[in-house]
């Protein structure tokens, strides 16, 4: 949480209370998340991805990165 202050200027309580539920997100924290990172925006807002415009969820991205084969070494 610290570092999420740090980058957008809300309080870690604050993001603490959305993390576990205590607190609905607001508009400003959505915004402020969409600046650091822009792929999640329509998604964070709208809860469903445009994928063709760029727009994911977390799930995607992690689910691409896990679908990669790794390199083999030698």
């Amino acid at each position: 949480m610290p570092w999420l202050e740090g980058k957008t200027g809300i309080i870690k309580k604050r993001w603490a209370s959305v993390k576990s539920g205590h607190a609905e997100m607001r508009a400003k924290e959505i915004q402020a998340l969409s600046v650091i990172w822009p792929e999640y925006a329509y998604w964070l807002a709208t809860g469903e991805e445009l994928p063709e415009a760029g727009q994911i969820s977390p799930m995607t991205k992690k689910a691409h990165e896990l679908s990669k084969t790794a390199p083999r070494a030698g």
